[in-house]
């Protein structure tokens, strides 16, 4: 399909053990846009992982899809990644040009927003994080596991005794007990 976006989400680790997120769009690098622009948007970390908890996901979604996305369309910026580890958010967008007007649109979301932008003409940051999700790719996918068993019961019949045509159920006869 033309146009058609491709994310994958890749689970790492940093270097101290802690868990980190990758969301990464697969494109082709676009050589005209120069420079790299990341976001840090932090968030509150309750839990020993670090990671957001589901209100901070819905806040990192909000700003994605109402303010860091309709900035990038208006300004002609391409996003490409978010990293997610130790209390914040990183989106990381390419462009040329300045970065003032990002900042002027996305700063009104929150005044703990961190910007850093650099020159990345052959756009290396993104390579990297390509080969983290190609070494993803590379693992094969995880054997899937045998349904379990259905657990069986032991269950006390009773006996049928024929007599004729009609049959009687009796209950089996409890086993003396010894003095």
């Amino acid at each position: 399909m033309a146009g058609e976006e491709i994310w994958h989400m890749v689970e790492g680790k940093r270097a101290d053990g802690l868990p980190s997120i990758f969301r990464i769009r697969e494109l082709a690098p676009l050589l005209d846009r120069r420079q790299i622009f990341v976001v840090e948007l932090p968030y509150p970390t309750l839990v020993e992982s670090r990671l957001p908890d589901a209100a901070a996901y819905r806040r990192l979604a909000t700003f994605e899809e109402q303010w860091l996305l309709p900035a990038c369309a208006a300004l002609d910026w391409t996003f490409v990644a978010t990293k997610i580890e130790d209390g914040s958010a990183f989106l990381y967008v390419y462009g040329a040009g300045s970065t003032t007007p990002l900042i002027e649109k996305l700063s009104p979301f929150d005044g703990a927003l961190g910007f850093f932008g650099e020159d990345d003409p052959t756009w290396d940051e993104y390579a990297a994080l390509r080969e983290l999700l190609d070494a993803a790719k590379a693992f094969p996918p995880p054997p899937e596991l045998p349904e379990p068993a259905p657990r069986r019961v032991p269950v006390k019949r009773a006996q049928t005794v024929t007599t004729g045509a009609t049959a009687k159920r009796q209950k089996p006869k409890p086993k003396p007990k010894r003095r």
